[in-house]
């Protein structure tokens, strides 16, 4: 597990300088914030200073504590800390301090905690008056916060790039930054507009370390992390999903089934609805029977790769981003892509070649269907769907064989992938009504799709319209077939074959 490394204060951009600062007469604060402050002169001044927001508000240089009293101090660092350098307006830092209701002094107040903040902090931090507010030069500190997000932005790129074990040291270490609450000690103000945004983020990334851990086998030492956390939120489907799963990959299922049923009832008494994809879909794979073991391979329905794949690694890289890169958020959709291209353009090819590669991010499978059948004719709905059905398992030979309407085999489509992580790739589609009832739903699952136009029927935010190869990559793709040797020994017929193929 990483530990939480501080990351230096990066001030926002702006002209250097202190503006003058007014001289403003001391002002009387409640006694409370007043008494508490330590005695002494100022501090030391040597020795790297280091900022927590993520627990009770302190400072420490050299790892030794920087003594702070009082709410309003806190306070005035937090929100100085929290605006990274940009300038803070004297009415940000009075609704911090004092709500809707300041008093007549408070400018003169806000500037006594000020020049306290100068005063215990030493010369490696500033505090300047700019304008209308102030600005917290601090370039040379550590900030938890700041450490925080950065490990939560590398592990949740590790994640989507299926670099588990990384992913959930990244993600431990950024929980490592926490020591608490956010933000324990400041006034109910501050608390309550800027401790809900800290605490939603730390949640977020505790569900994708989470994530992670299940994905390398760690389900069995998960499940007393998983029950604690599901009593202490109990309406949390996205925890309660993961409990269900560690708890089957335990051969607990009893339990299993009723966590589901716990929460299905919570659901219905304290919201009235029932429970959402991700809980729904971990309790369907736990009915429908998948192995407990993990890590688990994916079942690959797919051709085998070209022999030679050349020339395309640019948009190889593009379309595993787009697959494998989850939206997240409410209303989050399907991720899908389109590949466009002239016949030869090598569509199928580039489809196959990055569907192979991304087989392991989809653990419930990765299918494939041509949507044109031997004689290049465009085949129906209905029988794509059966040969879907029984790649992914349908026993019941009448759907199998496309002995229903259509309607019913969509039903029977949608019912076993729902909350499914599938990839689902469909080949030459040459109309939009071909893909009736063909797509999947929800982020969880990815859709490739290869066609000679675009389809609006595509929910794709992307399209990629394959050309010719250039000249370098389309000789390189004749010697992968005729070998290299041929190849040095013909330049001139090898010149004109590529220039007569015209690129595909």
């Amino acid at each position: 597990m990483l530990n939480c490394a501080g990351v230096a204060f990066r001030p926002a951009e702006g002209p250097a300088g202190p503006a003058a600062v007014p001289a403003l007469d001391r002002a009387v604060e409640p006694a409370a914030d007043r008494a508490a402050e330590p005695a002494g002169t100022d501090p030391e001044v040597s020795g790297a200073l280091g900022f927590r927001l993520l627990g009770p508000v302190s400072v420490t240089r050299a790892g030794a504590p920087v003594p702070l009293s009082g709410a309003k101090i806190h306070t005035v660092l937090a929100v100085l800390l929290l605006a990274r350098g940009a300038l803070v307006v004297d009415s940000r830092l009075s609704a911090a301090l004092w709500g809707d209701a300041p008093p007549p002094t408070s400018n003169a107040q806000i500037y006594t905690y000020v020049s306290r903040l100068r005063k215990r902090l030493g010369n490696r931090v500033q505090i300047l008056r700019k304008g209308p507010g102030y600005v917290l030069d601090a370039r040379e500190a550590e900030v938890d916060l700041f450490s925080f997000e950065r490990l939560d932005r590398l592990g949740r790129q590790a994640l989507e790039e299926n670099r588990h074990e990384e992913a959930g040291r990244l993600l431990g270490g950024a929980l490592d930054c926490w020591s608490g609450h956010a933000l324990e000690n400041v006034t109910e103000h501050l608390l309550r507009f800027e401790r809900p945004r800290l605490e939603f983020l730390r949640a977020q990334a505790l569900e994708r370390r989470i994530e992670a851990d299940l994905a390398v086998g760690r389900h069995r030492s998960l499940v007393p992390e998983l029950l604690s956390l599901v009593a202490r939120f109990p309406m949390d489907e996205n925890l309660r999903a993961h409990l269900i799963t560690a708890l089957h990959r335990s051969d607990r299922q009893a339990e299993a089934v009723q966590v589901y049923s716990e929460g299905r009832r919570i659901l219905d008494e304290q919201l009235g609805v029932v429970p959402g994809q991700q809980l729904s879909g971990a309790y369907l794979r736990m009915l429908r029977g998948e192995s407990a073991d993990t890590p688990r391979r994916p079942l690959v329905l797919l051709p085998a790769r070209a022999a030679a794949f050349t020339g395309r690694a640019a948009e190889a890289a593009r379309l595993r981003s787009l697959l494998l890169r989850r939206p997240a958020g409410p209303g989050a959709r399907l991720r899908a892509a389109l590949v466009t291209g002239m016949p030869g353009s090598g569509k199928t090819a580039l489809a196959v070649e990055v569907a192979h590669g991304c087989a392991e991010a989809f653990p419930d499978g990765v299918v494939h269907a041509d949507l044109q059948d031997a004689d290049g004719a465009a085949r129906p709905p209905a029988a794509v769907l059966a040969e879907l059905l029984s790649a992914l398992g349908e026993t019941d030979h009448t759907a199998r064989s496309g002995g229903y309407g259509l309607s019913e085999l969509v039903r029977r489509y949608r019912s076993r992938i729902a909350g499914s992580r599938l990839l689902v790739v469909l080949d030459d589609v040459s109309s939009d009504s071909q893909l009736t009832g063909l797509l999947p739903v929800g982020p969880d699952s990815a859709l490739l799709v290869t066609s000679r136009a675009r389809l609006a029927g595509v929910p794709a935010a992307h399209t990629l319209g394959l050309g010719p190869l250039d000249e370098q990559d389309a000789v390189a793709l004749l010697a992968e077939a005729a070998g290299a040797d041929r190849i040095r020994a013909e330049p001139a017929a090898v010149r004109d074959l590529v220039l007569y193929c015209a690129g595909l």
